[in-house]
């Protein structure tokens, strides 16, 4: 596959992440949201087109978003994991 554009590359790691959450593996869904978030966050600083700074900001946004979730049912996960280790 020939990505030609960050934006396809983000997009493509993002449905990765969420195949990953979906399998519960959330270690990985939060890094490959991570790496999507900090992808987007130096091409933001690297951008001098006002049109292009708005976009990146809204794929920022949409990143932090995804990725505040991820944490979250990540810690969920986890603390279903610590309640069923004290029952057993």
């Amino acid at each position: 596959m020939d990505l030609t554009s960050d934006e396809e590359r983000w997009a493509v790691w993002m449905v990765q992440a969420h195949r990953f959450a979906e399998r519960e593996n959330f270690t990985d869904a939060v890094a490959r949201t991570k790496l999507v978030r900090d992808a987007v966050q130096q091409a933001c600083s690297q951008a001098t087109d006002p049109m292009q700074r708005q976009r990146l900001e809204r794929h920022l946004a949409r990143a932090e978003e995804q990725l505040a979730s991820m944490e979250s049912q990540h810690e969920a996960w986890r603390s279903e994991i610590v309640a069923r280790r004290k029952n057993t």
